[in-house]
C-alpha cells in the first residue's frame, strides 16, 4: 500500500484553505498524486472557489452530495462552489490527477454586471453540485480541452497567462451553463450543512466515547437523520466516518511527532492499544510503529 504523508490544509470550519483569495489572479493549479494524501484520500471539504478535477492516471471514486464518480483516466469532474466532496484512490497504484482551483469571478468579471447575472451567478445558485466530463461526450470533451489549457497556461505563467486562463475557462463555463445549467437533483441545503456541522463536530470530538445521540443534539436532528444524511452523503455510517477520523488523526501524530504509541491510541479515542494496533493495521496496511518507522524515515 503506498505511503500517504500529506493532509489537507482547512479553516476550523473545513473549509479547504487556498492561496487563491490572496493572489491578484485567484486560480491555482494542482497536479499530484491522490495517495499522497493520508489514507490515500483528499477528506471531505469544501470551498467558495469553483473547481475542475481531472484524472489522468489510476482510479477514484469522487463523493460528492448524494452522488459517487468512479473517474478513469482522461475523465473529469466539475464540482460547484461551498458543495461538500471528497476523493479517494480505488486502486493502488498510481493516481495522479490536474485540477484547477478558481474564484469565479475570473469569469464573472465584477458582481452585478451582464456576464455575472445572465450566465454566471444562476450556475453556481442553480447548476448541479458536481458533474461527471466525459472525453466521449463531445461538448464535455471541450470542457476538458478547455481545462487542459487553462491548467498548461497557470502552470507555465508565461507573460500574459492570465488572458488564456481566463479565455478558457470562460469557453468551458459557457459550455457548462449551456448544457448542464439546471441541476436535476440537488440534495437538501439543510441536510448538507448539517452534514457539515456533524464533520466539525467530529474534528472536535474524536478523541472522547462516541455516542449518536449527542452528535444528533449538537446539529439538532434526530439519530436516524443523522445516520441517513451519512449514507446518503457521504454513503457511510457516523460510526465508520468516526474509526476513519481517528486512523486519520492518529496517523498524522505518527508522522509528525514522537509522543508513544499508547498515548496515540488513547488521544484518538481508542480504548486500548491492542484494538488502536488492530485498526490501525487493518485501515493502513502497517503497524503503528511500522508506520512511523516508514514516514519519518521517507
Amino acid at each position: 500500500m503506498p505511503l500517504a504523508q500529506c493532509s489537507l490544509q482547512v479553516e476550523a470550519n473545513r473549509m479547504e484553505r487556498q492561496p487563491v483569495g490572496r493572489s491578484l489572479f485567484p486560480c491555482h493549479a494542482y497536479r499530484g498524486d491522490v495517495h499522497q494524501y493520508i489514507a490515500s484520500q483528499v477528506p471531505p471539504h469544501w470551498h467558495h472557489e469553483v473547481e475542475l478535477f481531472m484524472l489522468d492516471q489510476g482510479k477514484v471514486e469522487v463523493s460528492a452530495a448524494e452522488t459517487q464518480f468512479l473517474l478513469q483516466p482522461g475523465q473529469g469532474v466539475l464540482v460547484n462552489t461551498d458543495k461538500l466532496h471528497s476523493m479517494t484512490c480505488a486502486v493502488e497504484s498510481p493516481c495522479r490527477y490536474r485540477s484547477l482551483v478558481f474564484d469565479p469571478s475570473i469569469v464573472a468579471g465584477p458582481e452585478g454586471n451582464a456576464i455575472d447575472v445572465k450566465y454566471v451567478r444562476p450556475f453556481l445558485e442553480n447548476g448541479p453540485p458536481t458533474l461527471l466530463l466525459l472525453p466521449g461526450e463531445a461538448w464535455q470533451k471541450d470542457v476538458l480541452d478547455a481545462f487542459v489549457t487553462a491548467h498548461a497556461a497557470r502552470q507555465g505563467e508565461a507573460y500574459a497567462f492570465e488572458f488564456t486562463v481566463r479565455e478558457a475557462l470562460s469557453r468551458a463555463f459557457l459550455l457548462l451553463q449551456q448544457h448542464a445549467g439546471e441541476a436535476a437533483a440537488s440534495p437538501s441545503p439543510l441536510r448538507e450543512e448539517r452534514l457539515k456541522q456533524m464533520l466539525l463536530w467530529f474534528d472536535a470530538h474524536y478523541s472522547e466515547p462516541f455516542s449518536l445521540r449527542v452528535l444528533a443534539q449538537a446539529v439538532h436532528f434526530s439519530p436516524r437523520e443523522c445516520e441517513r444524511t451519512f449514507e446518503q452523503l457521504l454513503h457511510t455510517t457516523p460510526q465508520s466516518y468516526l474509526q476513519r477520523r481517528r486512523i486519520l488523526a492518529a496517523m498524522d501524530l505518527l508522522t509528525h511527532g514522537e509522543l508513544p504509541v499508547i498515548e496515540i491510541a488513547a488521544r484518538c479515542g481508542f480504548s486500548s492499544h491492542s484494538y488502536f494496533s488492530k485498526q490501525f493495521r487493518a485501515a493502513t496496511g502497517y503497524t503503528p510503529r511500522g508506520y512511523r518507522a516508514k514516514t519519518q524515515g521517507a
